[in-house]
């Protein structure tokens, strides 16, 4: 083959690559177009119970995935609907084809819906899994709910402060250095503060945005990851919360793998992930490895250190009488009720006390802004 025969061999190849990606890039556009769009948890919550309920009235898993399908049209549910159904036309079972979209299904959502392909109810599967996530999901948003007060409190008064640093205060200052007022030391510190604001607020700003973003590059690292983990189990109240709502939500998702078959080790180390704190989740593997080693469950628990006595005095009696499998759901639901309770505590003590602090830098502004207007008053009286 000549030269020229080459060159034009190797220019037709590079033009039908161009025209015809290969096909491992199209499996991961398609990968990409499903995880672009984030799936809300309340969604996959909806999705589950509809079809629990659609294949408990008898109707089959293809036709209700169909149905489904139709109420999500243009939504970013459709296509993971959409690959649902190509799995299970390719001979996938449905486990199997939500264990290939990992972002939008939880694993302990998958092991619970995979003991359907051991003979369970695939429609008591689904419910099972929709009340864990419903139950842990509720537990969040009440705990977010619970904050917005506290922060909206405390952004109002950072906005009132820095407007009264930034716009009033500068203007006073000329009053003051006209009349000659004599200023007492809190309107020397504030006016130190205004002029720094004043004159460098990018540095300010690019500070504030360095320290946002490095926090959140730290807390990405498995260094930083444990130390602000560590942090909060050591934070009065805080670290009791944290606690609380990992072994409600831990304990229910072994409850709901245990009670769709699954053996208690295989059920911890999936609910083990479920804990939101690192520091937790080791003190939970370790207590599953000392239980396949035979101590038992309780042992290993108390061994750590970490988690509340109640906990584990009711796993030893649990383990006593052999009900360990129908107390798990009991606890769960005892400890997301403590926890609820402990969040309102929380809330009940941060609401007034960041009133105060508010109020007081509010007032302490308001004080030394008025405080020389006596002495301006004083030398005009005279």
């Amino acid at each position: 083959m000549t030269t020229t025969a080459k060159k034009r061999t190797i220019t037709t190849r590079r033009k039908s690559a161009r025209k015809a990606p290969p096909q491992s890039l199209w499996k991961r556009l398609n990968s990409i177009e499903i995880s672009a769009k984030k799936i809300k948890r309340a969604e996959l919550i909806s999705f589950s119970r509809e079809l629990s309920t659609l294949i408990d009235a008898g109707i089959g898993i293809e036709s209700a995935l169909n149905l489904l399908m139709e109420q999500r049209v243009g939504t970013a549910f459709e296509p993971v609907v959409n690959k649902l159904k190509d799995d299970l036309n390719a001979g996938k079972t449905i486990a199997e084809s939500m264990g290939a979209q990992p972002k939008v299904f939880p694993r302990v959502y998958v092991r619970t819906v995979s003991s359907a392909d051991r003979g369970a109810p695939l429609n008591r599967t689904l419910s099972q899994a929709a009340d864990f996530l419903d139950s842990a999901q509720s537990a969040i948003a009440q705990a977010k709910r619970a904050m917005i007060y506290p922060m909206m409190v405390v952004m109002v008064g950072i906005g009132v402060v820095t407007m009264l640093l930034t716009v009033s205060l500068p203007q006073m200052i000329g009053l003051f250095e006209t009349m000659g007022a004599s200023l007492p030391m809190p309107t020397k510190v504030l006016i130190a503060l205004s002029g720094f604001m004043t004159t460098y607020p990018l540095h300010i700003l690019g500070s504030l945005v360095s320290v946002v973003f490095g926090t959140m590059k730290l807390s990405k690292t498995q260094r930083g990851t444990r130390f602000i983990h560590t942090m909060m189990l050591k934070t009065p109240m805080l670290g009791q919360i944290v606690i609380g709502g990992d072994v409600a939500r831990s304990t229910g998702a072994m409850a709901s793998l245990s009670e769709v078959g699954l053996p208690l080790p295989e059920a911890m180390e999936v609910a083990q992930e479920t804990a939101s704190n690192l520091l937790v989740r080791e003190a939970l593997n370790e207590a599953r490895e000392g239980m396949i080693a035979g101590n038992g469950l309780s042992r290993p628990l108390a061994k750590s250190g970490m988690f509340p006595t109640t906990l584990i005095q009711s796993i030893r009696v649990a383990e006593d009488t052999g009900t360990l499998d129908e107390n798990l759901r009991r606890m769960s639901d005892f400890y997301q009720l403590d926890s609820s309770e402990r969040v309102k505590s929380m809330v009940g003590m941060i609401e007034p006390l960041a009133t105060i602090v508010v109020a007081l830098g509010v007032g302490f502004v308001a004080m030394a802004v008025i405080m020389p207007m006596y002495s301006i008053l004083g030398s005009i009286d005279k």
